[in-house]
Order: C-alpha cells, then sequence, then structure tokens
C-alpha cells in the first residue's frame, strides 16, 4: 500500500488567496505540492459555516413581479419591486411589502398581513385587483406585460419567498391573496469543487463537481456545521497532484451563497483504500 504525503489539511478563508473572488467562492494555496498515490480518496470534515447570508439577497431573490388592475377586467399597470437585502420574518416581510407596493403605486392604499398560525401573508390594494406573476408566467414572455422591462433570463426572483407557483392568484379587498411564506430559500448549501471533484456525482441541475452537500442546521447569526456522516462518503483522487484548493459554496440554484465577508472553514482528509474496495 502506497503511503499518503499528508493525512490532514486544515482550510479556512482567512488565509484565501488573494484573488478569491470571496469567502464563499475561493482558493487556498498550499504550503507544499501534495503528490497523491493511486487508490486515495479524500473526505470533507469538520465544516463550519457562518449563517451570514440573509433571507433576500440583492441580486438573487430582490425582484417581486406584480400586475394591479381595475376589477372586472379593467385597465391595469405592471411593476416592479426590489425587497431590502437582510433578515425578515412573517410580520417584517409583510410589513416591506405593504411598504414596497404602496409605493411603487404611489399610495395605493396596501394592506398586506401575516398569519402566525398559518404561515400565510394576505396582500390587497384598496379597490383593485393584485396578481403577483409566477417564475413561469414571467419566463414565458407573455402575460401582455405593460410596466418597466425585465430581464426574462434573469428574474431575481423572490417568488420562492411567497412560494409562488400557482398563476392568476388575484387578490382583492374582498378576497386578498394569500401566500404561503417560506423564508429559508436556502436549506442547503452545495460544496463544489473543479479541482477535489472526481465528477463522479450529479447535482440538482445536472452538475458534476459537487464534494459535498451541507444542511441548513442553524439559525441566522449562528454556525452551520457538518461532518463525514458515513464511510462511503469519498470522494476518489487516485494519483491527484494538488497544490491549490478551489471551491464554491452554491444553493441548490448553482448561486453562489453570500457569506458577507465573514470566513468558513473546513478539513479535507486523505485515505488509501485497499484495492478490492
Amino acid at each position: 500500500m502506497s503511503s499518503l504525503p499528508i493525512k490532514k489539511i486544515y482550510c479556512d478563508t482567512k488565509f484565501k488567496r488573494f484573488d478569491s473572488k470571496s469567502t464563499s467562492n475561493f482558493k487556498i494555496d498550499l504550503p507544499q505540492t501534495l503528490k497523491l498515490p493511486n487508490n486515495c480518496v479524500l473526505y470533507i470534515d469538520d465544516v463550519s459555516i457562518p449563517r451570514t447570508f440573509y433571507t433576500v439577497e440583492e441580486g438573487v431573490n430582490d425582484n417581486l413581479y406584480f400586475r394591479v388592475q381595475l376589477a372586472n377586467g379593467g385597465s391595469y399597470d405592471d411593476y416592479i419591486i426590489k425587497l431590502d437585502s437582510k433578515d425578515y420574518n412573517g410580520v417584517q416581510f409583510a410589513a416591506e411589502i405593504q411598504s414596497k407596493v404602496t409605493s411603487a403605486t404611489f399610495g395605493g392604499v396596501t394592506n398586506c398581513s401575516y398569519d402566525y398560525q398559518t404561515k400565510r401573508v394576505s396582500i390587497s390594494v384598496g379597490n383593485l385587483d393584485i396578481n403577483f406573476f409566477t417564475d413561469e408566467e414571467l419566463e414565458s414572455g407573455s402575460i401582455g406585460w405593460n410596466g418597466v422591462s425585465y430581464n426574462l433570463k434573469d428574474l431575481h426572483s423572490g417568488n420562492e419567498l411567497l412560494t409562488n407557483v400557482v398563476p392568476n392568484v388575484v387578490g382583492n379587498t374582498g378576497t386578498p391573496a394569500q401566500y404561503y411564506l417560506n423564508l429559508t430559500p436556502v436549506r442547503n448549501i452545495y460544496m463544489k469543487s473543479p479541482n477535489l471533484s472526481s465528477y463522479n456525482t450529479i447535482g440538482c441541475n445536472g452538475e458534476s463537481s459537487i464534494i459535498k452537500k451541507i444542511p441548513v442546521n442553524a439559525s441566522p447569526g449562528e454556525m452551520i456545521t457538518s461532518n463525514i456522516t458515513s464511510s462511503t462518503d469519498f470522494i476518489p483522487c487516485n494519483n491527484l497532484t494538488l497544490r491549490t484548493v478551489e471551491i464554491q459554496l452554491v444553493d441548490v440554484n448553482g448561486v453562489v451563497i453570500n457569506l458577507h465577508n465573514n470566513n468558513m472553514s473546513f478539513s479535507i482528509l486523505f485515505d488509501v483504500m485497499n484495492s478490492d474496495q
């Protein structure tokens, strides 16, 4: 059995390379070049990620698209509101929507309330009908949009926060539009690496460079942790020559997660498998 040049690497983004893009999209140079033997595998362990990403992130999920229309199919106007980038609870999120819709409609009497028991928001605007468009409707380009133009391929949509997937949910004072709030849009963090992956995994979007899935198991401001859960959770790295570790932390959509310059850490463990394993 070939011997390992090293058994474990401790990584922390405090020591990322100067040309790294962020603490969730980074490179770390090793002090020496590692030449790993045949039948070598690696594990990702001791992951610690601060939960410093927000419910709403600018340029990721901060847009909502809606129509207000005179009752019974009268004239209409379409609007895009941009939500403030920060953490929200149900009451705060309802207040944000109410404020932004009122401002966008130039003082339209907007009512948006949150029900703790049902986890739903109810939305209405004066004597008008209001309808928040789903991503599918927006991407189709067939809704007769009558507002500021938008990019069909890059919506930055916050519809997942409203669980807005059913088209043509129209609300008014008598029957407000109701949406179930989902204020935890990042359920798992996917650790990707172009130079550690053996490209034998398949991600939700068909990616082949994911080396670990990390459940978000902490509240905002706390530390997300993940350790090895199975002896079979290894990544083959046969005869790999390694000098730089490249990592991206992304969400289920493949968007790099914003840790707002807070550092994360993890360990890389190496082992040599028996030839019959």
